[in-house]
C-alpha cells in the first residue's frame, strides 16, 4: 500500500517538475527548478487531465476514477500524457512570462502598466 502511494505521488509530481524545468529555460535561460512553479503545473496538468477524464471517458465518480488509475496502462499514458503537456505548459508559460516582463522592461511601456 504505502509503495502505490509512493508511485501514484511520483506519478502526479514527477511531470510538474519536468514542466517546471521547460518553465525556467524558456522564461529565464535558467535550469533551475522552481518547486512552486511544478506544483502550480501539476495543479493546471491535473485539472485538464481530469476535465478530458470526465468529457472523453465518462468518469463522473471518484469510485470510476479509482477504478481508471488501477489500470496499469493508464497509469502509463498518464504519465506520457502529463509529461506532455506539462512540457507545452511549461513552454507556453514560460514564453509569456519573458514576453511580458520584456514589455515591463521597455521604456515606452512602462508608464501605460505600472
Amino acid at each position: 500500500m504505502a509503495f502505490q502511494f509512493f508511485q501514484m505521488f511520483l506519478t502526479l509530481i514527477v511531470p510538474g517538475l519536468i514542466g517546471a524545468l521547460f518553465f525556467s529555460i524558456f522564461a529565464r535561460l535558467t535550469t533551475e527548478i522552481d518547486w512552486r512553479v511544478a506544483f502550480i503545473l501539476d495543479l493546471i496538468t491535473f485539472t485538464t487531465m481530469i476535465t478530458g477524464l470526465y468529457f472523453l471517458h465518462d468518469v463522473f465518480t471518484v469510485e470510476d476514477l479509482l477504478v481508471k488509475f488501477n489500470c496499469l496502462s493508464f497509469t502509463r499514458n498518464y504519465i506520457l500524457l502529463s509529461t506532455a503537456i506539462n512540457i507545452f505548459y511549461g513552454i507556453i508559460f514560460g514564453l509569456l512570462r519573458r514576453a511580458f516582463f520584456w514589455i515591463r522592461r521597455r521604456p515606452l511601456f512602462s508608464g501605460l502598466i505600472s
